[in-house]
């Protein structure tokens, strides 16, 4: 009688805890992803562009947005597979982090130095890129090394880039003048995915336990049954919507402060950009201030659904008050409640995730279809907001459908029945 093939390493649940100092290099790691991902597309992508065509920054920015969204849909996928099927003595995720992270920082260089709406535009789309190639390797990191019971505290101290890194990206922006030199700054930042992936444990896998991979079956990835995995399509139908409102909420904040606010009117001597890092630093310490919190008692109650339903509860009431009264204040109130929520539902709607992948051996591909979810909804951003705002009522039109997708993505959480 013949026995089956003992499941490798790879392929294994994680039963043993990480340590703090594994937690620390992954929260670095998470630092160079986060950093050269929000900086440059909310500070220095919109003002490169206004500066080249002032009249038409609105529509070139959704374009150029645009570009970088829509090289997600078939890279992130396709990465997340291959990386899973990946062999060699340096295992599965470490060599994708590598790349990625070096054609990073070429990319952030390459756009630095554009001059046209296009030259950024390819920049985006090649940098977006670079983002799905790094995440094809880090997102699996988690439900590879991480055992379930502590999935909420490690993210929770991994998203606080994520929460945190625009504010800090923002103000080291100011030691430096020029877009080519700001720029160049971001590009520093992926080192740290370098320095992750070269200490790393990341067990290789056997090639008797590689997937075959094939075009038809890789198109096939991107149907999952609903009837077999009910709890992924749900977390997954959840995340999407809670992007759609959050981008619609968000992408468009340089430009109502400028358009809506007249924020330079308003207080002289400042400029558009110092309003909007004001903005962003109260929002990202309202989100760090629960971030962790959220996560780590995600973990001690085992319960995540009820987190995510209220931090997306949170985050649609936050758009309410900038629909009935744009002020400058109660911009700030928003940036706060919006944070409160955003910080709640961050860490543990991924740990969440986590816990409903279909397969072990398709972690990669899996957490990156979870992945273009949350990015996914920022290729219908820019042409729903584009007739929001110039056919059905403007930004206060635009913050209410922020608020009705972020609570309708909050309601669907509760549909994912196999996680409490």
């Amino acid at each position: 009688m013949s026995l089956a093939p003992a499941r490798p390493e790879a392929l294994a649940e994680p039963t043993r805890k990480v340590g703090p100092g594994w937690i620390l290099l992954y929260v670095l790691a998470n630092t160079g992803l986060f950093i050269p991902m929000q900086v440059p597309t909310t500070f220095l992508m919109p003002a490169q562009i206004a500066e080249i065509d002032p009249a038409g920054k609105v529509g070139g920015y959704a374009w150029v947005s645009m570009m970088g969204a829509i090289s997600g849909i078939v890279i992130a996928p396709l990465a997340g597979a291959l990386c899973d099927r990946t062999t060699g003595r340096l295992g599965r995720r470490r060599p994708w982090m590598a790349a990625g992270a070096l054609a990073c920082a070429a990319a952030l260089v390459f756009t630095g130095i554009q001059t046209t709406v296009a030259g950024i535009a390819l920049g985006s789309l090649v940098l977006s890129a670079s983002f799905m190639i790094i995440g094809a390797g880090i997102a699996p990191v988690v439900p590879d090394r991480v055992p379930v019971a502590q999935r909420g505290v490690v993210l929770g101290w991994a998203t606080v880039p994520q929460a945190g890194g625009m504010i800090a990206g923002g103000l080291l922006l100011g030691l430096v003048s020029g877009f080519s030199a700001q720029y160049a700054l971001m590009a520093a930042f992926p080192l740290l995915i370098v320095v992750f992936a070269a200490v790393m444990k990341d067990p290789p896998l056997p090639p008797g336990h590689r997937e075959p991979f094939s075009l038809r079956a890789f198109l096939a990835g991107y149907r999952i049954s609903p009837r077999e995995h009910p709890d992924f399509v749900w977390a997954m139908g959840s995340r999407f919507v809670m992007g759609l409102g959050y981008g619609l909420g968000t992408l468009y904040m340089p430009y109502f402060l400028d358009d809506v606010l007249h924020y330079e009117q308003l207080f002289p001597g400042r400029s558009t950009e110092d309003g909007l890092l004001v903005v962003v630093g109260v929002n990202c310490l309202a989100t760090v201030s629960t971030v962790v919190l959220s996560g780590w008692l995600s973990d001690r109650l085992g319960r995540r659904r009820m987190l995510v339903f209220v931090g997306g509860l949170t985050m649609a009431v936050a758009a309410v008050p900038l629909a009935l009264s744009p002020t400058w204040t109660m911009t700030l109130v928003a940036a706060v409640i919006l944070g409160l929520g955003y910080g709640v539902y961050l860490a543990v709607d991924t740990a969440l995730v986590t816990e409903v992948l279909p397969a072990s051996a398709d972690r990669g591909k899996d957490m990156a279809l979870a992945n273009l979810m949350a990015s996914l909804p920022y290729v219908l951003v820019p042409p729903i907001a584009s007739v929001v705002l110039g056919d059905l009522g403007g930004y206060p039109s635009l913050f209410l459908c922020s608020a009705a997708m972020s609570a309708l993505g909050a309601v669907l959480v509760w549909k994912v029945r196999g996680v409490r």
